[in-house]
């Protein structure tokens, strides 16, 4: 699966410039956690969270302590560009879903943004991956038929099988050259978690990941 199969409309994308309440404003109307900034031209710049927009907009509150608590020292950030954070982890919509799922899960990114040429085409969050592998296993049959029906048409006919994700593919007489050609389309699937491809005998199935899980 690649990140374009998975990926979502970057909504919002905010501005530099923008005040920290304007950006937060964006965020809640969105329902968003995480945002791409980007500069007056449209290229990414940084990434800004939930958390990024709280530093410093409280004041404590006296009657939760009897002893006093001295306020911000400081006056609160005022922009989007003094409080994202610059360093940010993109890819492309060519890139592999199922590598950019292990970074997020290792690094714990909430979003990833997609970049074509340096400017914003997308986002990949953790909802959009969770999504893609919660899909009905009837939506993925018939995404695994359409696949090999276009991408293996010399491969034959296969009976498709799904149960939550997993996949398993058999046609009787099948080749070496024609079982390998048929996992590698299927896992190109989108919801599929694993590919089994045999022969029709209950103990002649080769296994393979999909391209979306590991």
């Amino acid at each position: 699966m690649l990140v374009r199969e998975v990926m979502s409309r970057a909504e919002p994308v905010l501005a530099e410039g923008m005040t920290v309440r304007e950006a937060a404003v964006a965020l809640l109307e969105h329902g968003a956690q995480t945002a791409p900034v980007v500069d007056a031209q449209g290229s990414l710049v940084g990434i800004v969270s939930e958390v990024d927009l709280l530093h410093g907009r409280f004041v404590p509150d006296p009657r939760a302590s009897a002893l006093p608590r001295p306020g911000p020292s400081a006056p609160a950030p005022a922009t989007v560009g003094v409080v994202m954070t610059r360093t940010v982890v993109t890819t492309t919509e060519y890139g592999d879903a199922a590598e950019l799922a292990e970074r997020m899960f290792h690094t714990r990114l909430r979003c990833v943004p997609v970049l074509r040429e340096g400017r914003v085409i997308g986002l990949v969050t953790r909802t959009d991956l969770l999504r893609m592998h919660t899909r009905d296993d009837d939506e993925v049959r018939r995404g695994v038929r359409a696949a090999l029906a276009e991408g293996a048409p010399a491969a034959g006919d296969w009976a498709v099988d799904v149960f939550e994700g997993s996949v398993r593919l058999s046609r009787a007489g099948a080749g070496d050259h024609e079982r390998r050609l048929a996992l590698t389309v299927a896992a190109t699937v989108p919801g599929v978690i694993r590919v089994a491809v045999g022969d029709g005998a209950a103990d002649g199935y080769g296994e393979g990941p999909a391209a979306g899980a590991r």
